[in-house]
């Protein structure tokens, strides 16, 4: 949703069937929304500024999640999923053929 000035406009809809939580997330200049739900594994939304609105990312192995957490230490930013079994993934960027690319790498945690 968009504000206009008078009222909020639709910008864009997510398929979210089941939905248990949907949290916009940055790291660094990369803008994110992480869909969850409890009948599906976690969506992952990367907002592209050329489209002007969020495409799909990445699926994480994630179902029924009550919140996401982000912690930065040094240089690394970590993804924390908390569900039934917590989880934590690691932000990593790298550059392919001039074009930057983001994803998330897991390691469960407890």
């Amino acid at each position: 949703m968009r504000w206009d000035g008078a009222m909020f406009k639709e910008v864009q809809t997510f398929p979210s069937r089941g939905s248990m939580v949907f949290q916009p997330v940055t790291i660094g200049n990369w803008q994110y929304a992480i869909l969850g739900s409890d009948y599906s594994l976690t969506q992952v939304y990367q907002w592209d500024t050329k489209r002007g609105h969020f495409v799909s990312s990445q699926e994480l192995n994630i179902q029924a999640p009550r919140g996401f957490a982000l912690a930065a230490i040094d240089e690394h930013i970590f993804l924390f999923a908390l569900e039934h079994r917590n989880q934590m993934y690691k932000h990593i960027s790298c550059e392919l053929t001039a074009q930057w690319i983001t994803f998330l790498e897991s390691n469960v945690i407890c």
